[in-house]
């Protein structure tokens, strides 16, 4: 039993959002910024069980086919300057309309303790995933999965670097890594947590260039002359232009992106606290909030969330 675990676990590590460090990173830093009356709620909701623990859960549940209906709700593809309004959408769901379905369910007082313990699990995994930069990238590399790149000499895609291998890169538990970036002052803390889900979007595609940026002196060079490399560093795989491939990854990588890495996380768990207090302390919706809701409304995809949701929680 146990080996057939270890085997599925192995099988499907390679679609994990964020990893699942990343994800208890997330998770760790929320539970640092909760209000005393959510964190009671969400304690007797979850019976116990740390949002960390089940941090996870969503990405476990691809195993179960009653879950496979909910695949589309991790991720959603906006290219850069494509306002999400505008952009192609999945007719059954995304993470968008699902952040805003299961917080929907945590304000009704109709929903029941399972629905809710369930939305608790999916909003604390969802906020994680919707703070990875390829979770909301371009359509045309299915968010930097198609996209080749040899991480330290070994194959891997870009979607895979930041899901997972620039935070293992560190060697750092995820509580010690939740410890080491948990750095922010009341000012920053309370900017990000006004923001909407549509802002977390236009996030993500302020860096978007940096994403697909790689160095010469990590060995990607894509114009030589006279066997040097004649750019330091260079912008690859924008959409519709062949570029070499695998891209060389190593160092200057790194380098140049843990900051951004970092302030994703960072930015996560503190909108994920915001979120959390604010259903659990009967904070209505603000303007912004309501305002976003109105421009994207879309019963049909709320519907069918709904009715995925439900069918496998029975």
């Amino acid at each position: 039993m146990v080996r057939s675990c270890l085997l599925l676990l192995f099988l499907t590590a390679n679609i994990y959002p964020w990893g699942m460090r990343g994800h208890r990173i997330v998770a760790r830093i929320a539970e640092g910024y909760l209000t005393d009356t959510a964190r009671e709620k969400i304690n007797t909701l979850l019976k116990g069980e740390s949002l960390a623990y089940v941090s996870n859960t969503p990405d476990h549940l691809r195993s179960n086919e009653k879950w496979q209906c909910a695949d589309p709700l991790h991720y959603v593809s906006v290219s850069e300057g494509e306002a999400y309004q505008a952009s192609t959408k999945n007719a059954s769901g995304d993470i968008v309309q699902a952040l805003i379905y299961f917080e929907d369910l945590l304000r009704s007082r109709s929903t029941s303790d399972l629905e809710k313990r369930n939305a608790v699990i999916w909003l604390t995994h969802l906020v994680g995933d919707m703070h990875q930069p390829l979770h909301v990238g371009r359509a045309c590399d299915r968010g930097g999965n198609t996209v080749s790149v040899a991480w330290f000499g070994k194959n891997s895609n870009l979607h895979k670097v930041w899901d997972s291998e620039l935070i293992n890169h560190e060697e750092l538990s995820f509580s010690e890594y939740a410890i080491d970036i948990d750095k922010s002052n009341e000012e920053e803390r309370s900017r990000w947590a006004k923001s909407t889900y549509l802002n977390w979007i236009d996030d993500a595609h302020l860096r978007q260039e940096q994403i697909y940026t790689c160095f010469a002196q990590d060995g990607c060079c894509f114009d030589k002359k006279n066997g040097k490399c004649v750019l330091a560093k260079t912008v690859f795989s924008s959409c519709g232009k062949t570029t070499p491939s695998p891209i060389a990854l190593k160092y200057a990588y790194v380098a140049n992106n843990r900051n951004l890495l970092n302030l994703q996380l960072l930015k996560a768990g503190v909108r994920l606290a915001a979120l959390f207090n604010r259903i659990f302390d009967g904070t209505p919706l603000a303007p912004s909030e309501i305002a976003m809701r109105e421009k994207i409304k879309n019963e049909s995809i709320r519907n069918k969330i709904g009715t995925c949701i439900n069918n496998a929680l029975r």
